[in-house]
């Protein structure tokens, strides 16, 4: 359970408002749902900065910018105050949080007539009023109430059933009540760890990656070449404080200190599991890609993903470390990227059923290899988000959390689902690593924090703040002083600069519409820094990093192309001019903050229109699908409720494709021996790459301005891709002027 530190310290308001959002939903909700299952027992982690900001609401009455622009009475907000609610009050996955709702999905599919109204001074068309800023508030609010919560509060379900024409007062109580419920969270986890059998571990203060922090050049150790910031960033005392202070907050709320640490983002090296047993940490855990570094080989796995050789897998083993041996378990990341990624487009039970197969398979090779002999005790670490899954799911993940908890209470005593502390207990000998790795849980490297521009330029003012710091406080050190109140305010400062959030942000990999704020609380923080030292912080500081093209609404949004196309369907590039126009689109993992291993099979795809038809093109991966068979490609038009399926034969240049309602089964499907058919109206070929057409008509589309989609594609027997990872595509219709659009660029 992780939320960077959100407060500006230029306003001392957050920024952001997922502390609040997800402690409504996730937080809260989590520990209720596990304690119906006492036959199954969790290690939950808690980073402190999280604890921080959720007690600052409860007790100190904090306010988020989204919270304060809420509260206010839509006939008193301004011009901007409007626009910020348009721009960022549809921020949830669309299928679960926001088109269940009528209005709600009325007002998300009006909302950018309502921006273009706001952009003229007298309004127009399409312009919101007082009624639909009200219901905009509240919806947004409400929805990201957990179901249990909005069930159990019968104004909450009053208000949810009602809909829309919301009150103030109403509007109101949904605020008032999002703090009640965030009252609770610490008391949950105080009961889930001292009366429900459940384990709370821990992480570092600020969530930092701490080889980084000791060293910046470990990145080198994880991955040899790896371009680095010019000026060394090494401060190891910071690291340490970061985790000193973390575990001083979790002993201030819980009464004891944790057992275990998840270090920020699996990130782990020599030094930095020394420092953990220093510490007294009694075990860490990461990811199986540094088990398998550790080892010098790699976690074989057959079609199904279950592990060929498991034995020397499914077990901790202990890093030796001059403070101490310090056990380290290494998580599946198969199993786990399945709830993370995968579930929640299965049918719930479906879901479950496939986990318990799994773990069934897992335990039938292990037992298997070991004639069953009772001495060997295996672990399976299954960790992951414990937020960011959830509302992916139609119901935030209820359905499937109790069925698939209720099955694998149904496992033991051959598979018990225990804490981590209590794995470690069952355990009589725990091996020694051949050697201890460096590198994250992503890739095994530390490229997203540090391996662009961005995060190079991130490392260097940071650096020189912290550098200026220490020369101030070696002063007092010579004197046998502590460091006086504004320089403990400066370091404080640094330590949230430090964060692992901020880099995540920066460079390409990951896109958020978030990206300048999270850009602004870094470079805040450290400006407030050179403050507190008495200095004024370099005018570089109030410079943003990130690059200007990354700072857009969607990431997602596919703009129309530059003129109107009419490539052939015939399954082949034959000309480059025929999709020259027309908008590509390299899949990225998007908005996400947890990773998934594996070649990506869709290299591209591309969008375009002419007067009546829509089309694409998708081009695969040639070393993905080497030797491939068969791939299924479907593209799900949601909000139509249609989708287009397709089985293609890489090696053979086959296909027999589908176009038809949402839960249909029938549909007219060519043969796999045709590679083009007209099914109806509807066109599509495949030889090197699936080229598409769709007339305006087939999807009801003509008057739309946007055409919402995703795409899923999956190798047979193997684990899928979905694009984009959360959430759709929005693609931009031609509309009523096109022509003039097209005409004048």
């Amino acid at each position: 359970m992780h939320q960077p530190y959100y407060k500006d310290p230029e306003t001392g308001s957050y920024l952001l408002p997922w502390v609040r959002l997800h402690a409504i939903k996730d937080y809260a909700s989590l520990p209720v749902i596990f304690r119906g299952h006492p036959g199954v027992r969790h290690t939950v982690n808690l980073v402190p900065s999280l604890l921080v900001q959720v007690l600052d609401y409860v007790e100190n009455g904090a306010e988020d910018v989204f919270l304060s622009i809420s509260r206010k009475n839509a006939l008193d907000l301004t011009k901007a105050e409007n626009e910020f609610l348009l721009r960022n009050f549809f921020s949830g996955y669309a299928p679960t949080m926001i088109l269940p709702q009528q209005r709600y999905a009325d007002l998300f599919r009006g909302h950018e007539a309502a921006l273009r109204a706001l952009e003229k001074n007298n309004g127009g068309p399409g312009g919101y009023g007082a009624s639909e800023y009200t219901d905009l508030a509240t919806l947004f609010n409400l929805t990201w109430f957990h179901p249990l919560f909005r069930e159990e509060d019968p104004e909450l379900s009053r208000l949810w059933r009602k809909g829309s024409g919301f009150t103030e007062r109403e509007k109101h109580y949904v605020l008032d009540h999002q703090i009640e419920v965030m009252g609770r969270v610490i008391d949950e986890y105080r009961k889930f760890s001292q009366e429900d059998g459940g384990e709370l571990s821990s992480s570092p203060m600020y969530h930092p990656i701490l080889p980084l922090l000791i060293d910046n050049r470990s990145a080198l150790d994880a991955l040899p070449g790896a371009a680095l910031p010019r000026l060394p960033f090494s401060w190891p005392a910071d690291a340490r404080s970061q985790l000193e202070q973390g575990r001083g907050v979790f002993h201030d709320l819980f009464g004891s200190y944790p057992a275990g640490l998840w270090p920020s983002e699996g990130s782990i090296s020599p030094a930095v599991l020394e420092m953990a047993a220093g510490t007294g940490f009694r075990w860490a855990a990461t990811d199986e890609i540094l088990l398998a570094r550790a080892f010098g080989t790699t976690v074989r796995r057959d079609p199904e993903g279950i592990p060929v050789e498991p034995d020397w897998f499914y077990r901790p083993y202990a890093a030796v470390t001059k403070s101490g041996p310090i056990p380290v378990f290494f998580r599946d990341h198969y199993l786990s990227d399945l709830i993370g990624f995968e579930y929640s487009r299965w049918n719930a039970r479906d879901a479950a059923n496939n986990f318990i197969h799994n773990l069934k398979r897992i335990y039938d090779r292990l037992s298997s290899g070991t004639s069953g002999s009772s001495e060997n005790v295996y672990v399976i670490p299954v960790i992951l988000d414990g937020e960011n899954a959830w509302e992916y799911f139609h119901d935030s993940g209820t359905e499937f959390l109790n069925v698939l908890l209720s099955k694998l209470e149904l496992l033991r005593p051959n598979i018990e689902s225990i804490t981590l502390s209590e794995a470690l207990g069952e355990i009589k000998e725990i091996r020694e690593l051949p050697s201890t790795p460096t590198g994250s849980w992503i890739d095994g490297t530390f490229h997203i924090w540090i391996g662009h521009p961005e995060d190079h330029a991130a490392w260097e003012m940071l650096s020189r703040a912290r550098t200026l710091m220490e020369s101030k406080s070696k002063v007092y050190t010579k004197e046998g002083k502590e460091d006086p109140p504004d320089l403990q305010k400066a370091r404080d400062y640094l330590m949230v600069a430090e964060g692992s959030d901020w880099f995540w942000w920066y460079g390409d990999d990951h896109y958020t519409p978030h990206g300048p704020e999270f850009d602004r609380l870094f470079r805040n923080n450290i400006k407030a820094a050179y403050k507190a030292m008495g200095g004024v912080s370099p005018d570089s500081v109030d410079i943003p990093i990130i690059k200007t093209g990354e700072i857009v609404q969607e990431r997602n949004v596919i703009p129309a192309p530059r003129s109107y196309i009419q490539p052939k369907i015939d399954g082949l590039v034959t000309s480059y001019f025929e999709w020259n126009s027309a908008r590509k689109v390299v899949p990225s993992p998007g908005f996400v903050t947890m990773h998934r291993a594996g070649h990506l099979v869709l290299s591209c795809f591309y969008y375009g229109f002419s007067v009546d038809e829509i089309f694409f093109r998708f081009d695969l991966d040639k070393v993905a699908v080497e030797n491939v068979h068969e791939i299924e490609l479907e593209i799900l038009f949601q909000e139509k409720s249609v989708k287009f399926n397709s089985i293609l034969d890489p090696i053979n240049g086959l296909l027999s494709s589908s176009f038809v309602k949402i839960g249909e089964s029938g549909g007219e499907t060519s043969s796999l021996q045709d590679t083009s058919k007209d099914f109806g109206n509807v066109r599509a070929a495949f030889v090197k790459v699936l080229e598409l057409a769709i007339p305006f008509q087939s999807l009801d589309c003509g008057r739309d301005e946007r055409l919402e989609f995703f795409v899923t594609i999956r190798i047979a027997e193997s684990f899928g891709e979905r694009w984009p990872v959360f959430g759709t595509f929005s693609a931009e219709l031609p509309g009523k002027d096109f022509l003039g659009r097209m005409w004048h660029a």
